[in-house]
């Protein structure tokens, strides 16, 4: 999942061409910042949950609880 820039080897040399590859760049980036980041979060929503049901369980099993 190698993350790559639109326009990474055909920059423009034209002001306006440059500066709109730069901006689609820099969109590319932020989009895939906001997505690593949702990534991220889900990752660690689901590992919080799990650790909160092995904690419940062990506190189970340490007050003699059923299996």
């Amino acid at each position: 999942m190698a993350f790559e820039v639109p326009h990474k080897h055909d920059i423009s040399l034209d002001g306006q061409d440059m500066r709109n590859q730069m901006i689609e760049n820099f969109e590319a980036i932020e989009q895939e910042d906001v997505d690593l980041r949702k990534l991220i979060n889900d990752k660690h929503d689901d590992l919080s949950k799990q650790l909160t049901q092995l904690n419940k369980r062990l506190d189970e099993l340490m007050n003699g609880g059923a299996m």
